[in-house]
């Protein structure tokens, strides 16, 4: 996994990011000890192309074999997380789930596969009551209801520290 540590208490890390949209639904994903959602993914590992990272991930993640569309934003987010701060480059792919794939149905809740990680919840959102979800980054509450014609870049400074739900400056 690309990620590097820095002193003191300072990553920066590689994230490949798969956006599924399906229906006016985005597929979201989180940890059983985080208190947040975010869209599922994870790093690339060295000399692995963004593309194979997203598609070896959802596999790992869910068992399913997606259908890699287009990039839709190269995300610089800049956030914290419990007691380090955080450097993240991203490449954000709009994907597809298989046709028939039993995770289209979106009354689920659905466990994620990967043995070595801390269990992973997923669940399906209404686009239009991102409002009313905790989503990080949080630039994608209003960004996945408007997904872009073309790649955008995005530079994106969480203003909350994630794990504890208050503003970094407090």
């Amino acid at each position: 996994m690309i990620s590097l540590d820095f002193e003191p208490g300072r990553r920066f890390s590689y994230r490949i990011v798969a956006v599924c949209i399906d229906d006016g639904y985005v597929l979201l994903h989180r940890a059983d000890y985080e208190n947040f959602w975010s869209l599922p993914g994870g790093r690339a590992e060295i000399l692995e192309s963004s593309r194979t990272t997203v598609v070896r991930e959802m596999q790992e993640e869910l068992g399913v074999t997606v259908c890699v569309r287009r990039v839709l934003w190269v995300v610089e987010n800049f956030f914290k997380f419990e007691t380090r701060q955080f450097h993240e480059l991203g490449l954000y792919y709009l994907i597809d789930l298989p046709v028939g794939s039993s995770y289209l149905n979106k009354t689920e809740i659905y466990t994620g596969l990967e043995a070595d990680v801390a269990p992973l919840t997923f669940k399906w959102f209404p686009l239009e009551h991102l409002d009313d979800v905790k989503l990080v980054p949080t630039f994608l509450t209003s960004a996945l209801r408007r997904l872009p014609a073309a790649m955008e870049h995005v530079v994106h400074e969480e203003p909350l520290d994630i794990q504890a739900g208050r503003r970094v400056s407090e």
